[in-house]
């Protein structure tokens, strides 16, 4: 009779086992579909409503940690004046500590974590609108002039717009001259 009971509990056991084998791979293998299909940067801003509310979650564009630090220092504060009120009865001196300074040093703590939150927040907004500013101007500030004449065989000044040295070796009638876009501007004007 015992061991008829231990069979039924191992059984019991293995299949709760499998179970969550299967859900942890099942789990891992939707985890990477979404990941690769919705959650891609191509993605941005193309949800609305309760799929771009699930996308900024999944992509962490919107930081919900600043709310739930917010609602927990105002229950804290709240329970701590309670606590103070209700002390001033039993212990004048330890109701008003805790009172006043337990919300003075609960007010300091939050504000040097709330510090590293918006810190995080500041710091997204400042790439996103740096990401902006990368699409307008581009990301080649410190490649050198490489353009390359298309349609005209002589050189032009706007060929040499971007070169800092003043000389563009990549234009094809300026490949040996080693005339400055100065020199290029006034033979284009003489002509």
């Amino acid at each position: 009779m015992y061991y008829d009971n231990y069979y039924y509990n191992y059984n019991y056991y293995n299949n709760i086992a499998t179970a969550l084998a299967i859900g942890i791979i099942a789990a891992i293998i939707f985890a990477c579909v979404v990941y690769f299909t919705f959650m891609k940067k191509e993605n941005e801003g193309k949800f609305t409503g309760m799929k771009g509310k699930a996308y900024n979650f999944l992509t962490f564009n919107k930081f919900y940690l600043e709310d739930i630090v917010k609602f927990l220092y105002v229950l804290c504060a709240a329970v701590l004046t309670v606590v103070g009120v209700i002390m001033l009865f039993v212990n004048f001196i330890s109701g008003l500590l805790v009172a006043l300074g337990g919300n003075v040093l609960l007010r300091v703590s939050y504000e040097l974590l709330m510090m590293f939150v918006i810190l995080c927040k500041k710091s997204a907004s400042i790439d996103k609108k740096l990401s902006k500013i990368e699409k307008f101007y581009g990301d080649d500030f410190d490649e050198p002039c490489v353009e390359v004449a298309e349609e005209d065989e002589e050189c032009d000044v706007e060929f040499f717009e971007g070169c800092e040295d003043g000389f563009c070796a990549s234009c094809p009638s300026a490949a040996g001259c080693g005339k400055k876009p100065e020199e290029v501007e006034e033979d284009i004007i003489e002509e």
